[in-house]
């Protein structure tokens, strides 16, 4: 069995589930705190970040004007946003075997695109390292394409992800836009 946290559906369940606006639009500051964690527990997942560097689902429209990314499926990105280095963690109420996501594709604007450096980990209920992926901080004048990342258990209970703008890039750590979990049947 699979748990499919793809971003853009996840965005339909927080906008029912207190955040939504008359007209229906998505909030152009994102969804965080406490409300994006009310949808999230709905599938059994809890997200810990520091009160000073929330994680955000935000439509990429809304990003730097919809000049510097785009998610893979729909518009929904989870942000993380606060100064470096920064961190978050993803707990899950069940453990897995396997955690895929995308980086976000980066479009480069006049002034072109940055990324952070940033490393994510899998680890287990005891907080014992299973696998890790990372990616070297990116600097391009033309568009970089979304690349996807594979994190394997047994055993996954949590994924760490840590991100240093150095005080330059464009974002504090690792701009995700899906995400797949899948858990032993």
């Amino acid at each position: 069995m699979n748990i499919r946290l793809a971003v853009a559906g996840l965005a339909l369940a927080l906008a029912a589930v207190s955040m939504a606006r008359a007209d229906d639009d998505f909030p152009r500051e994102g969804i965080k705190g406490d409300a994006l964690n009310t949808a999230l527990r709905s599938i059994g997942v809890t997200v810990y970040a520091p009160a000073d560097q929330p994680v955000v689902l935000m439509d990429s429209r809304y990003v730097y004007g919809g000049q510097a990314l785009a998610g893979a499926r729909g518009n929904m990105v989870l942000v993380q946003q606060g100064g470096h280095p920064c961190h978050y963690t993803m707990e899950f109420d069940n453990a897995g075997i396997k955690f895929e996501f995308n980086r976000s594709r980066l479009v480069a604007g006049p002034s072109g695109v940055t990324h952070p450096v940033w490393t994510a980990t899998a680890q287990d209920e005891k907080g014992a390292t299973l696998s890790t992926v990372n990616e070297g901080e990116i600097r391009s004048y033309s568009d970089v394409p979304a690349r996807q990342f594979t994190l394997t258990g047994p055993g996954i209970k949590r994924i760490v992800f840590w991100g240093d703008d150095k005080a330059f890039d464009g974002f504090c750590n690792v701009v995700v836009d899906t995400t797949t979990f899948y858990v032993p049947s």
